[in-house]
């Protein structure tokens, strides 16, 4: 079981698969990835106020992370997820929360792009297998396309060993090694 850890839906049990391919982000690792994102927010707006964003989840598997963000304020998140037994998971968790009306999932490959279109987004989490040579051109057509708005914010989470990438069009703004995972934060520039 995945467990919303903030906001309105906090507390509330979400399913989940037990799979190898699948690597849920853990509750101090999720904690984290919120303190970040609402210090970031908290920066720029002088509150951690993520209402009216529209955000996507790619690699979703059952949405951990997307519904997260909508739990915390989040108008509406995109979930792309290829696996459709995790994208099953990730209705039925969608169907938990009653909030379909503020989710949309993509049974579909990140990295053939169909989100593109669902955009601009003022968030985008990325949850990848570690293992994926793709990331980098991921990252650059999220610096470089219209799918990320000006001064959107892209969240990594990535192997603990990869050191942070450059990439143009996003400036890297913080990166972290919490135990089993890394994480990257790049603002657009």
């Amino acid at each position: 079981m995945l467990t919303i850890s903030g906001g309105r839906w906090s507390g509330r049990k979400l399913k989940a698969l037990d799979r190898a391919e699948l690597r849920p982000t853990s509750s101090r690792v999720k904690s984290s990835i919120f303190n970040i994102l609402e210090s970031l927010v908290w920066k720029r707006t002088g509150a951690p106020d993520f209402s009216g964003w529209r955000c996507l989840d790619l690699f979703a598997g059952v949405g951990g992370l997307g519904l997260e963000i909508l739990s915390r304020g989040a108008e509406h998140c995109t979930f792309v997820e290829i696996s459709r037994q995790h994208a099953k998971v990730l209705s039925q968790n969608i169907g938990i929360l009653d909030c379909s009306e503020a989710a949309r999932v993509l049974v579909s490959d990140a990295l053939k792009g169909e989100w593109e279109t669902g955009g601009p987004f003022d968030l985008v989490l990325i949850d990848p297998p570690y293992a994926d040579s793709h990331l980098p051109e991921l990252l650059g057509r999220l610096g470089t396309g219209p799918a990320l708005k000006a001064s959107g914010i892209v969240l990594f989470e990535h192997d603990p060993g990869l050191k942070p990438l450059e990439v143009s069009g996003l400036t890297l703004q913080s990166h972290r090694v919490l135990g089993p995972a890394g994480i990257s934060v790049y603002v657009r520039e």
